[in-house]
């Protein structure tokens, strides 16, 4: 793990709820150089989100992280104090949220938010770093949106903007979550193509959150499929989708292709993904696999690796 951008190893993540405290993420695992992009795919509620917003320690005064590491450079963020980690937070690295609209502050203007991400770190700030970084995401007529807010923008500038936000001091990591999922779908390659700009022209990393098989194809390298909030399989995006090795991949891959194709009636994925209040100590796809074995209710499968491939699955224990 050394020299490694971020390195997270067997991370459990836990929320207080009114009848105790529940595991909402069992085992999750990244490790990403600068530069890659790297997609975490999984339906709702398979913890995806948490997983990325616990680097950024973003879960809220009911959530907890159990054990585990998350390693930046050399630094454990975890062992972090507060006030040591809003140095990197926003800073080194930024979070662009799902719904930009309700994201960003509809009191403030949006030249001032920017202003005060530079103001907040200490970096230098003036009205052409600003403009220039509204510029840089394909903003139009910036010097009359500098002085706007948010209400008076669509749906895509609002994205746009907050993208800018994220990377206006030039931050090693971007964590994007469904960046192009609350925007009108003829925008949707335009912010793609923009994150994929800012990474080929700056080095910068992105964890890209999606449930999106064809965004994640589109700009990732390498993508982390999870589901029943554990990783159940990491690969490369051309591996996975040449060679999908988990019976859940599979399945997600076929649904996606099936839209694609325009079948009638569509693929789908039978029965529904377990709730937290649902895990057990077995496969979590057990119910819904197609090749499941007695072995599979035993105990959860442990990560299996092969090749340059990470699988959890016992069917791949027995090669």
């Amino acid at each position: 793990m050394k020299d490694k951008l971020i390195a997270i190893k067997d991370l459990k993540i836990s929320f207080f709820h009114e009848n105790g405290k529940i595991q909402v993420v069992r085992g999750f695992d990244l490790s990403m150089d600068s530069g890659e992009i790297v997609g975490i795919l999984g339906e709702s509620g398979s913890g995806k989100t948490v997983s990325a917003t616990s680097i950024l320690r973003l879960e809220d005064e009911a959530g907890s992280i159990d054990s585990g590491t998350v390693f930046y450079k050399d630094r454990n963020l975890i062992e972090l104090t507060e006030k040591e980690y809003r140095k990197i937070r926003g800073n080194r690295i930024s979070y662009v949220f799902q719904n930009a609209s309700s994201a960003l502050n509809p009191y403030k203007k949006i030249g001032l938010q920017l202003t005060e991400v530079l103001k907040n770190h200490q970096l230098p700030y003036s009205r052409t770093i600003v403009l220039d970084a509204l510029k840089g995401v394909g903003i139009e007529e910036v010097h009359m949106v500098y002085d706007m807010y948010p209400f008076q923008l669509s749906g895509g500038q609002n994205q746009r903007i907050m993208i800018a936000q994220g990377i206006i001091s030039k931050p090693d990591l971007l964590i994007a979550d469904e960046p192009s999922s609350s925007i009108d779908a003829s925008l949707r390659k335009t912010v793609l193509d923009l994150l994929k700009n800012i990474n080929q022209k700056s080095g910068m990393a992105i964890i890209l959150i999606t449930h999106d098989f064809d965004v994640a194809r589109y700009l990732c390298d390498r993508l982390i499929i999870m589901y029943g909030g554990l990783v159940m399989e990491e690969g490369t995006v051309n591996d996975i989708f040449e060679e999908p090795l988990h019976p859940y991949t599979r399945e997600l891959i076929e649904c996606a292709s099936s839209l694609t194709r325009g079948d009638s009636p569509v693929y789908t994925l039978e029965g529904t993904a377990p709730t937290p209040f649902q895990f057990k100590e077995e496969c979590p796809f057990f119910s819904r696999c197609k090749y499941r074995l007695p072995e599979c209710t035993l105990e959860i499968p442990q990560i299996i690796e092969l090749d340059n491939r990470k699988i959890r699955c016992v069917k791949h224990k027995k090669r």
